[in-house]
């Protein structure tokens, strides 16, 4: 995409045609309108140059499972591949990582990365380059969404990583060239992280960690939170206790679990892009969580005889499958 061109585009139309036709709320159109304040014609010369490209909450490169979180961001900086897959699970846990943690987080990324599953996480120390590394190491595929703008790299001690990835997997973040990575940035960070995937995995948190708040985002957004237990007398563990112990979480001890989860064959290793239709990603959509059929005519509004022939498709083009109860779930 031309981002100079998309913007200006954009910048022309008036308050009532992002209210009325683009559907945003109010917090998210002061953020457009203030952003005309950007040196476009830089804009368009320095994104040339870093291989950066935007994608806005209105096209179809969106990513699907982003766009039906509470509060998406309306534009994406990408720099990488612009595929994002169904398969995908975000990490997260403590930069003061264990030894016990390391081997956990290695073990678990190994057993999901053969199995063709995204590994998502935020490049922070500690448990997410960790799970960046091992990801990339095996020749998997990984996004790391990040806390400032793509060309400001943070932790400065993970560039090789974040060069890496640039190249071989994706660098996403909502921030505009040039944002620092103040602290505030990273909490909103995390909404994408859950955003772009099937369930979050705790590998190692303290009583009062980020990673806990991620978690807690995830529950929020319907999305499951898997948990590594950890030994009693760690308080490097207590966070990934407590959840278990609160069953706010499901106790894993390998990535096998998450994969028998969501019936992902470990042997295949082929992570497939969604192709669908429009009609077909509205059903799809609304299937976050497992529903039945008289819940996707509620949420969908599309009447029974199509909307069984557009589940169907789905199921056909293997993404979708019924289960007990006369329900539907995403494969």
């Amino acid at each position: 995409m031309n981002l100079c061109e998309e913007f200006e585009e954009i910048f022309l139309h008036d308050r009532s045609f992002y209210i009325k036709i683009m559907r945003f709320k109010d917090e998210d159109i002061d953020k457009i309108l203030n952003s005309y304040k950007i040196n476009l014609d830089f804009y368009r010369e320095k994104m040339l140059d870093l291989n950066i490209e935007t994608i806005s909450i209105k096209e179809r490169e969106y990513p699907l499972y982003l766009k039906n979180i509470s509060h998406p961001p309306v534009f994406l900086y990408i720099k990488g591949k612009l595929t994002f897959y169904d398969k995908n699970i975000g990490i997260v846990g403590t930069r003061k990582m264990t030894s016990y943690g390391e081997s956990a987080c290695r073990g678990l990324v190994g057993d999901l990365v053969g199995a063709g599953v995204t590994i998502t996480s935020g490049l922070a120390i500690g448990v997410d380059v960790t799970a960046h590394k091992r990801a990339l190491n095996l020749g998997g595929n990984t996004i790391a969404v990040v806390g400032s703008g793509l060309d400001v790299i943070y932790p400065p001690e993970n560039k090789y990583e974040w060069e890496k990835i640039a190249r071989e997997g994706t660098l996403i973040s909502e921030y505009p060239l040039g944002t620092p990575p103040d602290r505030y940035n990273f909490p909103r960070r995390n909404r994408i992280i859950v955003g772009l995937t099937r369930g979050v995995t705790v590998i190692e948190s303290y009583k009062k960690g980020g990673s806990l708040i991620t978690a807690k985002l995830a529950l929020e957004e319907n999305r499951d939170v898997f948990v590594i237990p950890g030994f009693p007398n760690y308080l490097s563990f207590e966070g990934n206790n407590n959840l278990i112990k609160d069953s706010y979480g499901k106790l894993i001890t390998s990535g096998k679990d998450i994969l028998e989860e969501y019936d992902w064959d470990g042997e295949n290793k082929i992570n497939l892009r969604i192709d669908i239709d429009s009609e077909e990603e509205k059903v799809y959509s609304a299937l976050v969580v497992e529903k039945s059929l008289d819940e996707l005519i509620i949420e969908t509004k599309i009447p029974i005889g199509k909307l069984l022939g557009l589940l169907t498709n789905l199921e056909l083009k293997k993404l979708v499958r019924a289960i007990a109860g006369g329900k539907y779930r995403r494969i």
